[in-house]
């Protein structure tokens, strides 16, 4: 299967006071189409950097970010935000309709897909509340609505499950997981969970502490589809996060200025 993301080489520097701050260095993958990446490392290693910079918000020092579009009337990407991504003063539908308004589709139809992925994350009863209505996990369920109703080439997730509950997360995993699996979208997920890249992800990309550089490609061994406890359970499970966690450890320790 071809390459539906490729990075190359991609370098990012921020300018900091006088100086220069490197906060990714030559970090280069391919990603194939209808694959699930996760991406780990420790803070400030520049996770979100190099997802900002494939979604074309940062521009790239160094290097590049190539979307390969398999239908040239989708577009290339999608993002969905850690915390509150969705306007309080629209609607839930027409928070998770706001990108195909953009892309110019008429409301029934919008309207239409919108629906069809607020019900794949339990909301069918919500289209008519407002953000402010709706606990922090809802909101975050219409953020994700919203992206997979866009029909993106690439899929990119910043952290979204990183500010809620453990309950709440685990329960928006296996919600990700179904849908994933019914759509077979490309994702790029930014994590700092290790056991929840291993629960969702096909390959786990490993970044060394700041300036970031791609220290590690894992494979993950869990057959799909996929269940939490199913994951959890497996004997490689242990042996797979220690492996990850031994690759983190020394730059997590250098992050924190241990």
């Amino acid at each position: 299967m071809s390459a539906r993301l490729t990075v190359a080489n991609l370098s990012v520097d921020y300018p900091f006071g006088n100086d220069i701050v490197r906060a990714l260095d030559s970090v280069s993958f391919d990603l194939a189409g209808g694959e699930f990446c996760a991406i780990v490392g420790p803070s400030g290693c520049g996770k979100s950097t190099l997802l900002r910079a494939v979604a074309g918000l940062i521009e790239p020092t160094h290097g590049t970010t190539t979307i390969n579009a398999a239908d040239p009337e989708r577009p290339d990407q999608a993002m969905v935000f850690q915390g509150a991504s969705v306007f309080p003063w629209m609607t839930v539908l027409r928070n998770a309709a706001y990108g195909l308004e953009m892309r110019g589709l008429d409301q029934p139809e919008r309207e239409r897909i919108a629906s069809e992925f607020l019900r794949q994350v339990g909301l069918g009863d919500f289209f008519n509340a407002y953000p402010a209505q709706l606990s922090e996990g809802m909101r975050q369920r219409v953020a994700i609505a919203r992206a997979f109703a866009m029909d993106p080439e690439v899929l990119l997730m910043d952290e979204p499950f990183g500010a809620l509950d453990e309950q709440t997360r685990l329960v928006l995993q296996e919600e990700l997981l179904r849908i994933w699996e019914d759509t077979g979208k490309t994702v790029v997920f930014v994590t700092h969970g290790i056991d929840e890249a291993m629960i969702l992800a096909d390959r786990i990309l490993i970044l060394s502490a700041r300036p970031g550089t791609l220290k590690a490609d894992i494979q993950v061994p869990f057959p799909r589809p996929r269940r939490l406890e199913t994951v959890r359970s497996d004997p490689d499970f242990n042996a797979l996060f220690l492996e990850i966690w031994e690759l983190l450890r020394d730059d997590a320790m250098v992050a924190i200025g241990g």
